[in-house]
């Protein structure tokens, strides 16, 4: 009985810390405290998407699992860049976060878009990106590249 108390503790006490260090990580402070991030942070505050968090965009928002997948893939390769301090200077969306960026766009303004044309982009051969049009919207004036 003694074990498995002490096992109960032990697994509050990690699911516990896991979900404060979730939380924590979900906040755009902590995306903005890396210098590799700090402009894209600063644009972002500045932007008509200041109430929306950096994961609501950029990473996969259909379930959960799939949300903290990305989170770990990402985090680590973010970790690796800023340990190495070899972030370049423009920093390129993949094409994978591309599709992410353009689903999640799709995810909150479908009730503005739905009875446009807009509502099929992505789907059956659609190649167009959100940020195609919208660049600027919430990153300022900097460049994202986007190739098509």
């Amino acid at each position: 009985m003694k074990m498995a108390v002490i096992g109960f503790v032990v697994c509050l006490v990690v699911v516990i810390a896991g979900g404060a260090a979730y939380a924590q990580m979900e906040k755009p402070e902590f995306c903005g405290s890396c210098h590799a991030m700090s402009e894209n942070y600063g644009t972002w505050s500045d932007s008509s998407h200041a109430s929306v968090t950096c994961s609501e965009c950029h990473l996969p928002n259909n379930n959960i699992a799939a949300k903290l997948v990305a989170k770990a893939q990402t985090g680590m390769v973010d970790v690796w860049h800023q340990t190495m301090r070899d972030y370049d200077l423009n920093i390129e969306m993949t094409d994978k976060g591309k599709t992410t960026l353009r689903n999640n766009c799709i995810r909150c303004h479908e009730p503005t878009i739905k009875n446009t044309s807009m509502i099929d982009i992505g789907k059956d051969g659609d190649d167009r990106y959100c940020v195609s049009c919208h660049r600027n919207l919430v990153h300022g004036n900097m460049t994202i590249p986007i190739s098509q």
